[in-house]
């Protein structure tokens, strides 16, 4: 056992994400307190999915609404919240003052145009963040946000086959934990292990076709997992 714990990897200090029982892996250079068991649920499998479907930054950007952000949705609400971030300078690799961060903040708010993508705001300031840090904000609201939530509403969540998985905390980033919930017949569906009833339920009224698509077969994915494995 010498690989670290998927939480650990990526970036989220000494939390396991794993089900009661269920890491196998070394925390912080120990055994995990949580090794007995399998399962592991490693929130890597999440990463291309959310990249993919939200876009991932390491620059400063400001949303539809004119809110700056940063990764995968990240709200940087102030320029001080800004200034705790560990930018650097593109140019030159330097570490930014905290002056420079506040202004980079208010360079890419002042920059807000309602119609322009995240690719807009790159040349609106130099200021770049390290992708293992921007990897670590995402693995921070899955384990402290997202995934606590959907475990709420899906008491099973880690049972589930990983492809029903993938959908729930997809659908979790982009609408909310409290989005997700307005799913009930489909939360009634992943709870019931109804893949095929989930994937009929599932659709997003904001999204993209081609997203929801995706994620109705993902749940199409789970019906076929499960009776693969049966």
């Amino acid at each position: 056992m010498t690989d670290a714990c998927p939480a650990v990897r990526l970036g989220l200090a000494a939390k396991c994400l794993a089900p009661s029982g269920g890491c196998d892996r070394v925390l912080n250079g120990k055994p995990c307190a949580n090794k007995k068991g399998t399962m592991t649920m490693d929130i890597s499998d999440y990463f291309d999915d959310l990249d993919a479907h939200e876009g991932c930054t390491t620059w400063l950007y400001c949303d539809v609404r004119g809110f700056v952000t940063v990764g995968i949705g990240n709200l940087v609400a102030t320029e001080d919240v800004a200034a705790v971030h560990p930018f650097f300078h593109r140019a030159d690799g330097s570490a930014a003052t905290d002056e420079e961060k506040r202004a980079g903040w208010n360079a890419v708010k002042g920059a807000f145009d309602a119609t322009k993508s995240a690719a807009f705001y790159e040349s609106a300031c130099d200021l770049r963040l390290p992708v293992e840090y921007v990897q670590g904000l995402v693995a921070t609201r899955l384990a402290t946000e997202f995934i606590p939530g959907i475990v709420r509403l899906c008491p099973q969540f880690s049972t589930f086959p990983l492809p029903a998985r993938r959908a729930l905390v997809d659908m979790a980033y982009n609408l909310g934990v409290h989005g997700l919930g307005m799913f009930p017949h489909m939360l009634a569906a992943c709870n019931a292990g109804d893949w095929a009833m989930a994937a009929g339920q599932c659709h997003r009224s904001s999204c993209r076709d081609t997203r929801n698509a995706w994620t109705a077969q993902c749940f199409i994915d789970a019906e076929v997992a499960v009776g693969t494995s049966q």
